[in-house]
């Protein structure tokens, strides 16, 4: 089997991804969820004709009185809150407050502060009824009843639930988040709240996985740590399979070495590899295949190589799978403020960066070691030098 490029590998994964079926869910827990079709306002919005001031709110032109003002008869107050509709008569006035409904036959607000009271008798000048805005919200002016809320694969954020609160839908269509089965292999590996015996090492890859898993939104479930057996990693898998899962990560065990033995373990369950090398700098040697109907991701043991296909390979899947209808560009060009080498080989190198927006321009540079990456600077096939201040290509890790 040829190696893939990314590019090759990218859509192999994509065109084998499936998204998630819909549900309803509390508009509580929906931040983040991506929408499904048929969210539609069950509420209009505003849901009444609304005053947008504290003044007065009229019918008709009034009868002419003091020099320049006319006069309306006071018919009463109408706070915010609960209100019986009713009509207002001509030539009449109710005080009103901001946010307050707007009785029938009401044609404007005016403002407190342009208004005198003479008694029973509300002054107005005549100059207001040229002026065109009337401070009322119409009915139905910002969101019809029954019109489609949000647009189907949007991510939601505070805007979106704040719209959906306001038109009445406490229960949102959403898909489904993925549900993400994980595990780490390696005889050498422990949790970090194990002891650490002499050739021992904890396995730092569980909990990058898992962070990583949510927070691409997915919902992640730990399977722990398997040893170097091809039958224990089999037992493992076939476990997982059970689950219910959309997709399996493992890591460890993809090369060509001795205990390198998740290859072997996916062919005992019936799997079906369709790729078991990238093009790509780190993570040469991974795996991508189906379990059944489930997707399986067999990463390299480096950290640093998991994190980087994780959000180059992965990523996308998972955006895919939970509803994203087309996920934000996070790539940009990027000035080098250094002088980057690498070994020539056809192959996409992909590099830990910091990278700065500054006096209007983007610039990146490789990340420290200590230091946590915001972005990957991707680098071409064929390529075997950069020269500082060259533009490159960076993926984006802080939009997230």
């Amino acid at each position: 089997m040829k190696p893939m490029t990314f590019d090759q590998a990218l859509g192999v994964i994509l065109e084998n991804t499936v998204v998630c079926d819909c549900g309803q869910v509390s508009l509580e827990h929906c931040l983040g969820r991506i929408s499904c079709p048929g969210n539609r306002a069950r509420l209009a919005i505003p849901c009444y004709d609304q005053s947008t001031r504290d003044g007065f709110v009229l019918r008709g032109k009034g009868r002419p009185a003091q020099q320049g003002r006319n006069g309306f008869m006071l018919g009463g107050e109408i706070p915010a809150g609960p209100s019986a509709q009713f009509e207002i008569g001509p030539d009449q006035a109710y005080r009103i407050m901001t946010g307050a409904y707007v009785p029938q036959g009401a044609e404007r607000v005016v403002p407190q502060e342009a208004c005198t009271l003479s008694g029973n008798e509300v002054l107005v000048p005549v100059e207001i009824f040229s002026d065109q805005r009337c401070h009322i919200r119409q009915i139905g002016s910002e969101q019809r009843r029954q019109e489609a809320l949000v647009p189907p694969g949007t991510e939601l954020g505070e805007f979106h639930l704040a719209r959906l609160a306001a038109a009445g839908n406490e229960l949102v269509d959403v898909y489904r988040r993925p549900r993400v089965a994980f595990f780490c292999s390696g005889s050498e590996l422990v949790m970090a709240d194990q002891r650490v015996d002499n050739g021992q090492k904890v396995s730092s890859n569980h909990y990058l996985l898992k962070s990583l898993i949510e927070r691409y939104r997915g919902v992640a479930k730990d399977y722990g740590i398997v040893a170097d057996r091809r039958k224990d990693i089999a037992a493992l898998l076939r476990k997982v399979q059970q689950a219910s899962v959309d997709i399996i990560i493992s890591t460890g065990g993809v090369g060509p070495g001795k205990y390198d033995l998740l290859a072997g373990a996916l062919l005992d369950v019936g799997a079906e590899v369709l790729y078991r090398a990238l093009l790509v700098r780190p993570g040469r040697k991974t795996l991508f295949g189906l379990i059944g109907k489930t997707i399986y991701f067999g990463l390299p043991g480096p950290p640093s190589a998991v994190n980087i296909l994780f959000h180059e390979l992965i990523g996308p899947a998972l955006d895919k799978m939970r509803g994203l209808a087309a996920a934000e560009s996070r790539r940009t060009a990027a000035g080098l403020l250094h002088d980057i080498s690498l070994k020539p080989a056809d192959l996409h190198c992909f590099r830990p960066g910091y990278y700065k927006l500054q006096d209007g321009s983007v610039t990146v540079r490789e990340a420290e070691r200590q230091e946590a990456p915001n972005c990957h600077i991707i680098l071409e096939p064929g390529r075997s030098s950069y020269s500082a201040g060259e533009l490159v290509t960076v993926n984006r890790l802080d939009l997230r």
